[in-house]
């Protein structure tokens, strides 16, 4: 709950973190030492980071979208 209400600038409630369908890593169950970062990097080499009150269904923005 605290990292998702950090990330997104948000209050968010017990309710709404047990009913969430957010995942913080997409397929974190199949994750090996082998596979890539669920987090991917931007043009520039960096790692986004989270923009709270701007981004709020998500910890991060997208590589794809920053």
């Amino acid at each position: 709950m605290g990292r998702m209400a950090a990330h997104t600038g948000q209050e968010i409630t017990y309710d709404q973190i047990y009913n969430s369908d957010h995942e913080f890593a997409p397929d974190v169950d199949k994750l090996t030492l082998e596979s890539d970062a669920p987090l991917s990097k931007l043009a520039d080499g960096s790692y986004p980071i989270p923009q709270p009150g701007i981004v709020r269904d998500r910890e991060y923005r997208e590589a794809e979208n920053a």
